[in-house]
């Protein structure tokens, strides 16, 4: 009787779901894979013997072998002293002859803890509430952590950084799928993690695709640019180092390669007034001649060749896709610069947004794949939900439950 026992309890503990134990290799869940948005990465970096620092305070950990945080900037760092050095250190380099972009000299960077929520800056809130659902960091739960101030180019034009980084998400969305029985993975992404994951998707065969990803969930999917993204690059706004003095921050915004990314796209945007001057109106349409303007001319080749491309149109990724974006907050839409020219404080001219996504571009998406045969796509607004508030109490629960149903829906 007691071996009869034993063999009862065995075969009632089997038929248990798995949901909720190891999250993985074998478990009921669909991996979820997260995307994180521009300034939720960490950075790493290090300096060698060939750094040549600005000012000597800049070289203080030169050949050390000694990795430090780059991003997110501690308070101690963004000092005013220190802000010149960090802004040379994060700062990027475009190589006309190799049609590439490249760290400064000297400067090696990395992103840490690859495929793991602990990677990311911000998510704690939805990642408790997936966990709460079962899932377990590294057995169904995974996150694909970038560099930011990279992004990745059209065909024939090489993007070191860009297609490393795509090599290493393919390789763990597969992964992913391998250690939870062969089901596809729900990716779930914020921001410039959804121009990112977009531009994946469409990179990868469409048999790979609707074999590996059962869902994409983009949250504020600005897949046309915004507005903020011209006036970055006129000021510098949004460098991220706010005691860095204008030039210098001006030149660390243009540097990145996806400071030009996030431009607005002329298909989206057409011909309404971004950037005024005295004398010039400045709209996706031309957007060579306001980077000659604002005396940023060697990013107008770049532009051209690896990034306009890319964006001339949006075709449907053909994976099932949820869209939510915020609605109804004060987002700037037009900048208007007086007598001092780009050297002065612009005006600001508010629309409807997320606050810093433009209702246009969040738009896109949905005013482009409805009604394109075969691509499932699901809308949720969100009144008053700004583009930093996904993870607040507001919004958190609307995300988690769109999750919920595309990890359990059948397409």
């Amino acid at each position: 009787m007691d071996l009869l026992r034993r063999v009862a309890v065995v075969a009632v503990l089997l038929s248990l779901p798995s949901r909720g134990r190891s999250g993985g290799g074998g478990g009921d869940l669909h991996p979820v894979v997260l995307v994180p948005g521009y300034g939720s990465n960490r950075l790493y970096a290090r300096l060698t013997a060939a750094y040549e620092p600005a000012a000597p305070r800049c070289g203080a950990r030169e050949g050390k072998d000694e990795w430090f945080q780059l991003w997110p900037i501690d308070a101690a760092a963004s000092e005013p002293a220190q802000a010149p050095c960090l802004a040379e250190q994060m700062s990027l380099v475009y190589d006309p002859v190799a049609d590439d972009y490249r760290n400064v000299a000297g400067v090696v960077t990395r992103v840490p803890s690859f495929a793991s929520t602990r990677a990311l800056v911000g998510w704690d809130p939805l990642v408790r509430q997936l966990e709460a659902m079962g899932y377990r960091d590294g057995g169904s739960l995974f996150a694909a952590p970038y560099d930011f101030r990279y992004a990745v180019a059209p065909r024939g034009h090489p993007s070191a950084v860009g297609e490393r980084y795509f090599a290493r998400l393919t390789r763990l969305i597969e992964r992913a799928s391998r250690l939870n029985g062969g089901r596809p993975a729900v990716v779930v992404a914020h921001s410039f993690g959804c121009a990112l994951t977009y531009q994946f998707l469409r990179a990868r065969p469409l048999a790979w695709r609707q074999r590996f990803v059962k869902h994409a969930v983009l949250l504020a999917a600005a897949l046309g640019g915004f507005a903020e993204g011209m006036d970055g690059l006129a000021s510098g706004a949004g460098s991220g180092l706010p005691n860095l003095a204008p030039p210098a921050r001006t030149r660390l915004a243009r540097s990145q390669q996806s400071a030009l990314w996030r431009l607005p796209t002329p298909m989206v945007f057409g011909d309404r007034p971004v950037v005024v001057t005295k004398n010039s109106t400045y709209s996706a349409n031309n957007i060579t001649e306001f980077l000659d303007a604002i005396g940023f001319t060697e990013g107008v080749q770049p532009y051209v060749t690896r990034v306009l491309p890319m964006w001339r149109a949006l075709p449907a990724p053909m994976v099932p896709v949820t869209s939510m974006y915020g609605v109804g907050v004060r987002t700037p839409e037009t900048f208007v610069y007086g007598e001092a020219g780009f050297e002065g404080t612009p005006e600001v001219v508010y629309g409807d947004g997320d606050g810093n996504m433009n209702i246009v571009s969040l738009m896109a998406a949905e005013k482009e794949w409805s009604g394109v045969e075969g691509q499932i796509l699901k809308v949720v607004r969100l009144p008053g939900v700004s583009h930093v508030g996904f993870f607040s109490d507001l919004a958190l629960k609307k995300v988690v439950a769109e999750i919920q149903k595309a990890v359990s829906s059948i397409e």
